[in-house]
């Protein structure tokens, strides 16, 4: 057996996490410590925006002010919002886009967020109740895909902030976790989306597919990041997720203000923060 298959099999995930990066792993502890002694910092997104956040996501909400690509992502959002929308947020992770879609949406806007590590969920509920927002916001603890059932995922740790990510092969140190599908979710809680985020990490094809009734019907503003490279390790075309989307009647698609072509796309490798617009949009 290869060495990297021996150390995956000997060796929990959770301690090969830990040790991946010794400085991050320090300072994911530090920061929870400093959670648990009541520290809520003030992350600055705008001049106007501020929020209160648990210390592991400090850092995760500010670049939306420092860096040029999620700022730009954050403007399309905002451009994008209009008062009392309605959020499905699908990999929530900490609640940014939660707490975004309260800010733009004003009275009336609510969210619905989909998360599957139970770590990430703990922060967003800590973030959402430190701007008083938990009223406004169901957290779901789930993975979302096709169907309703359960899914193999990976647990990244300290060095990947607690995201799950699915992995792109076989392999014994994966955790399961609950899977629901977009249109069962909505058909439990009644909650009727006006727009809907999707970061997931390479399994957008499938979240998709779970959500097609409702996506083809009703033709929500989307916010979509597409991670071509990760699709493709999973042996999966992405050029099919945006496919899918245009056979919704999805047939604009917009990235830092530009629409792009397929060509566009494809140079980038279908790496890209999409806003996707239909007719109805």
């Amino acid at each position: 057996m290869p060495f990297r298959q021996l150390i995956q099999k000997y060796t929990p995930r959770s301690l090969r996490n830990w040790l991946r990066n010794p400085q991050k792993s320090v300072r994911y502890v530090a920061d929870r410590l400093a959670y648990a002694c009541g520290s809520t910092p003030e992350a600055v997104i705008a001049k106007d925006w501020k929020v209160r956040c648990h210390p592991a996501s400090r850092h995760h909400f500010a670049v939306f002010n420092t860096d040029p690509v999620q700022a730009a992502e954050l403007k399309a959002f905002a451009a994008h919002s209009k008062p009392g929308m309605q959020l499905l947020d699908v990999g929530a992770h900490y609640g940014f886009f939660a707490l975004a879609a309260l800010h733009f949406g004003g009275k009336g806007a609510r969210v619905i967020c989909i998360e599957a590590s139970s770590k990430a969920a703990a922060i967003l509920r800590a973030n959402l109740a430190a701007n008083g927002a938990s009223s406004d916001v169901q957290v779901i603890e789930a993975a979302m895909g096709s169907c309703d059932g359960q899914l193999n995922m990976l647990a990244t740790g300290p060095l990947g902030s607690d995201y799950f990510v699915v992995p792109s092969e076989k392999r014994d140190d994966v955790t399961v976790v609950k899977q629901v599908a977009l249109t069962s979710v909505l058909a439990s809680t009644g909650f009727q989306p006006t727009h809907v985020k999707i970061d997931v990490e390479g399994f957008e094809e499938e979240v998709i597919k779970g959500g097609e009734g409702f996506l083809r019907a009703a033709q929500p503003v989307l916010f979509l990041e597409l991670h071509g490279d990760f699709i493709r390790r999973r042996n999966q075309n992405p050029e099919s997720v945006v496919g899918l989307l245009r056979s919704f009647g999805y047939k604009r698609f917009f990235s830092d203000g530009l629409e792009l072509s397929d060509a566009d796309m494809q140079a980038v490798h279908h790496n890209c923060r999409l806003t996707c617009l239909s007719s109805k949009s």
